[in-house]
């Protein structure tokens, strides 16, 4: 199976919803903090930093003088660190307390090096395969939702956002239009349970990172799309069932 294919197959999407919990100031050099879990700036940068100077060189356009830029620059950001770097330590956490399996095929770092256009050895995509790999694990062990009106307005806004669902249609054709869309499907499964989980866990965020998401993509035929998507709170669910 095309590796594209296969990671989007599995791959489910969520970010946080912090609420009130996004304004809460943090210590000078903290970006973030999970529970016990401190997330420093310099972790941030290093991250950050080993991605850009490990991404290819892309070449200046006629128009354009200096030196090539790597392409790390154009396609990971310091804000997407911080998504991933929380979003990651949430979904391990997850993982840990139900006590979920193993994902019966790992996600190959190659995969997710090819879709971002990054080396596989770079830290940003061995950080990312393990995000998918968890949230395929979560989305096997999960229990689906079913959401409000406003839960489900979050998810179709997120997808207008990259011009996947046209805007201004009702609530009505809005479910039946995620309910078309599988890896949205799966988003929502995926964001309820950590949704809960964010509920559960002590969590503040550098007010310069808010709010935080997670790396979400969909495969749309054409290439995949990368967005944001935020998690589903518990007021946003209205009835749960295997």
């Amino acid at each position: 199976m095309n590796r594209g294919r296969r990671l989007a197959s599995i791959l489910v999407v969520a970010s946080l919803g912090l609420g009130s919990l996004v304004g809460c100031q943090t210590e000078t050099g903290k970006a973030a903090f999970v529970g016990d879990t401190t997330i420093s700036e310099d972790r941030v940068s290093e991250v950050y930093d080993d991605a850009v100077a490990k991404a290819p060189k892309e070449e200046p356009t006629p128009e354009a003088s200096g030196s090539p830029a790597p392409a790390a620059e154009q396609s990971v950001t310091r804000q997407e660190v911080v998504d991933l770097l929380v979003s990651l330590e949430l979904a391990r956490r997850v993982v840990k307390e139900k006590n979920l399996p193993p994902a019966p095929q790992p996600i190959d770092p190659a995969a997710v090096a090819d879709a971002r256009k990054l080396p596989a050895d770079s830290e940003y995509v061995k950080l990312a395969a393990e995000w998918y790999e968890l949230q395929s694990v979560i989305l096997q062990n999960a229990p689906r939702s079913q959401l409000t009106d406003e839960g489900i307005t979050k998810v179709y806004e997120a997808l207008v956002k990259v011009d996947v669902i046209q805007p201004g249609a009702p609530v009505d054709e809005v479910r039946k239009s995620i309910a078309q869309i599988p890896s949205a499907v799966d988003g929502i499964v995926v964001a309820t349970a950590l949704g809960a989980a964010l509920e559960s866990t002590d969590t503040k965020v550098n007010p310069k990172y808010a709010p935080v998401n997670a790396p979400v993509f969909l495969n749309t035929g054409q290439g995949l799309i990368f967005f944001d998507l935020p998690y589903i709170s518990s007021d946003m669910v209205t009835d749960v069932s295997l």
